[in-house]
């Protein structure tokens, strides 16, 4: 399940709960095509409620915060599980980009 919520004019939440895979991997894709297009500077994934997520999630997550970058915008990861963040540290993911326990 996925939650937009605007928390000013330069950031937005996307809480997101359940794994991240099959369908739910497929309307995430939609959700960050949509931030694009938005115009915050900032976008946060609230990561809290996931319990796993598939590396295709992982690779649109790059390549969204490479196209964010091309617009001077970021992206980060909020509240993610102990399980989940020493899988993103296992990849060095919390090296590309910021990452809240």
């Amino acid at each position: 399940m996925f939650l937009k919520k605007d928390l000013s004019k330069d950031e937005i939440v996307l809480e997101i709960s359940g794994p991240l895979n099959g369908e739910p991997a497929n309307d995430f894709q939609k959700y960050l095509e949509d931030f694009f297009h938005g115009s915050q500077k900032i976008i946060t994934l609230n990561l809290s409620e996931v319990s796993s997520i598939n590396s295709s999630c992982i690779g649109k997550i790059l390549l969204f915060k490479k196209k964010l970058a091309e617009q001077d915008r970021t992206i980060r990861i909020q509240g993610c599980s102990d399980s989940l963040y020493s899988t993103f540290q296992l990849i060095k993911f919390d090296k590309l980009l910021s990452i809240e326990r």
